[in-house]
């Protein structure tokens, strides 16, 4: 029998990855956040805003992900990027490919 967390922990995997690689929009808003892994219940992570803004409950479909470009100020200010489903070091180009 799975338990309640396996249960949770499952569903937050399948939200995970949608955001892979993307940023993310509150529902309801058209300003785009650059997405984190943040605690949810138990040690279960899930896709937040890395700015923190807040998202009334936490439901996990209030966060939408997009390939649109981080617009939040405060994304932007602190040179947050997404980072869920990524790991190790990633660096930014220093000039486009054209």
């Amino acid at each position: 029998m799975t338990s309640v967390v396996e249960a949770f922990a499952s569903v937050a995997a399948q939200v995970v990855e949608k955001f892979v690689g993307r940023n993310g929009r509150v529902r309801g808003s058209s300003v785009v956040h650059a997405v984190h892994p943040e605690r949810w219940l138990a040690e279960i992570r899930v896709p937040a805003p890395a700015c923190r803004v807040g998202m009334a409950g936490f439901e996990l479909d209030a966060l939408v992900p997009t390939d649109d470009a981080v617009t939040c100020a405060r994304c932007l200010q602190s040179g947050q990027h997404s980072t869920v489903g990524r790991t190790g070091p990633h660096q930014l180009p220093l000039w486009d490919a054209d």
